[in-house]
């Protein structure tokens, strides 16, 4: 049973080490204030030392108050985030942690500088590496290799593909930047 959150109907009541466990996760102190956690072997040893001190067996029907697990985090007897309620209660909705691809620009850079507020250290991403690389090597030949062309040539060819096939006109732009890179072309187009 190491991690699990300990329920009555889960223990047997005829066993010291496990006879107390499900009132041993997440003690409160007060209101407002932290709850004790402790490991398994701990409980167990205590909930052994309950048992040699003659406390009863812990009674369902008897209690005043319920176990309600973690609503957030893992499910776990440290998580604090559990807590002690009247029987019946019913849980807390559950807590959605928030999916980034679903914010705005702004709204993502404004949770990134949370983080860093906290301490964490954030890096941009990667930027995917440039499809056109793996696309011009499909070509073979090339469709139009503008080092072969004069600065006119390459031009009246971008201006005649317009916005036709983006992907060409990327691989050329490419080509070109990487090639002879001519101002009088990369000016115009980019």
């Amino acid at each position: 049973m190491a991690g699990r959150i300990w329920r009555i109907e889960d223990i047997n009541p005829d066993d010291p080490e496990e006879r107390f466990l499900p009132a041993l996760q997440c003690i409160p102190l007060g209101p407002a204030m932290q709850k004790i956690t402790m490991p398994e072997p701990l409980a167990r040893m205590i909930s052994k030392h309950l048992t040699e001190c003659g406390c009863p067996p812990m009674d369902p029907a008897l209690a005043t108050k319920q176990y309600q697990p973690p609503r957030r985090g893992i499910n776990h007897p440290l998580n604090g985030d559990a807590d002690w309620v009247k029987p019946g209660t019913p849980p807390p909705p559950a807590y959605l942690v928030q999916d980034p691809e679903s914010l705005t620009r702004h709204e993502q850079e404004a949770q990134l500088e949370r983080y860093r507020h906290m301490g964490y250290r954030v890096e941009k991403p990667v930027p995917e590496p440039s499809t056109l690389a793996a696309e011009d090597a499909l070509d073979e030949p090339p469709r139009f290799n503008p080092s072969d062309h004069t600065v006119t040539e390459v031009c009246v060819y971008l201006r005649e593909l317009g916005d036709t096939d983006p992907v060409e006109r990327g691989r050329v732009l490419y080509a070109e930047r990487h090639g002879k890179n001519r101002n009088g072309i990369l000016r115009r187009f980019e």
